[in-house]
């Protein structure tokens, strides 16, 4: 009897009670519990420390001194870093020239702002030595190691492109006689050039800004000429303005160390207007191009090579052009069998003074 009034008791009960007296069930539930307070404990700490869907706009700090940069950062929650500087000579020192993340980022509150800041004056630093290196291997290293090419200069060599002699200003730069000079400078690279080195095809440089069109003027065996600009662009600006004319027009044939013009400007139409003009002129010098393969094949096939080979070239394309007269071109191969003989006659004094010397 009371057994059955036990049981009745329990099955009396209501069954979240018997399921909470149950051991299994109630230890199931506390730790799903504390599963669900712990996951909504760390979101709303998450939220806290990683200020989640707060964002902030990053201040346009370029052309502001550090020290403001630094106080606009400040009241903007953010913070500020110095990872790099450079020298423009038009701008103060501590200038902030460039910035990362750029202008107008949204970013979390407290990010550092990485920014590159104008040094007080180029460091100074050993030029690489780089003869015997190829143009392009010797302008890699010495872009890297922050300088420029000031000019390359051609003279004959069994091969062409190899760098031979390279200057700072009037110095020589020898393993044995190293030299020193601020980030920035320009180097002179004397390469070779083989008696049959061919003209080379001018590049494209329309629509790039002045740095990478120096690049790639250098990167072909030619120098950079005269430089003209727009009125409003300063060292301030130039490194924005971009190239909207160069001469001679990309797709011509130039003589390695040939001079490259270019205009600059900050008009967006007329950047537009001269890639325009340039792609169509551009055809016309691909066609130039191609005569001046097949009249340089033909005159190489007929037996000459070297300089010969280049001065036939370039006279049959004048007097095909128009530019020349048949009389013209006599005239001046007379002028280059006079200088050669005139090259000759001293060469051949100069061995007979070195003979007498040592007899």
């Amino acid at each position: 009897m009371a057994m059955t009034n036990g049981t009745e008791r329990r099955d009396a009960e209501p069954l979240w009670r018997r399921l909470w007296n149950n051991y299994v069930v109630r230890n199931v539930v506390l730790a799903v519990s504390l599963l669900v307070i712990g996951l909504f404990l760390v979101n709303v700490l998450l939220n806290i420390f990683t200020r989640h869907n707060k964002y902030i706009e990053v201040p346009d700090l370029e052309e502001l001194t550090l020290d403001e940069a630094r106080q606009l950062i400040r009241r903007k929650d953010l913070r500020i870093e110095v990872n790099d500087s450079l020298y423009v000579a038009a701008l103060d020192p501590g200038t902030v020239l460039e910035q990362q993340p750029a202008a107008g980022t949204r970013v979390k509150p407290g990010r550092r702002i990485y920014v590159t800041v104008n040094a007080t004056q180029q460091r100074i630093v050993d030029v690489p030595y780089v003869a015997g290196y190829s143009l392009r291997q010797a302008w890699n290293i010495l872009a890297t190691a922050g300088f420029r090419i000031e000019r390359l200069e051609y003279v004959s060599d069994i091969a062409t492109n190899n760098v031979l002699e390279q200057r700072v200003g009037s110095r020589r730069v020898t393993p044995e006689h190293p030299v020193q000079a601020r980030m920035g400078s320009g180097v002179v690279l004397v390469l070779g050039r083989a008696a049959d080195a061919a003209r080379v095809t001018v590049p494209r440089v329309v629509g790039l800004t002045l740095r990478e069109a120096e690049s790639r003027i250098w990167d072909a065996g030619l120098n950079v000429g005269g430089i003209e600009q727009d009125e409003g662009i300063d060292q301030k600006t130039i490194r924005q303005a971009r190239v909207w004319r160069q001469t001679p027009d990309q797709g011509s044939m130039a003589s390695l160390g040939s001079r490259v013009s270019l205009a600059l400007t900050l008009d967006s139409a007329r950047l537009s207007k001269g890639v325009s003009s340039s792609d169509r002129q551009a055809v016309q010098a691909a066609r130039h191009a191609v005569r001046e393969r097949v009249v340089r094949d033909s005159l190489a096939a007929a037996g000459f090579s070297g300089e010969q080979l280049q001065f036939e070239t370039e006279w049959q394309l004048k007097i095909e052009r128009g530019e020349a007269t048949p009389e013209e071109r006599a005239a001046a191969e007379a002028e280059l069998i006079m200088q050669s003989l005139e090259n000759y006659g001293t060469a051949v004094d100069a061995s007979e003074e070195e003979d007498e010397f040592f007899h």
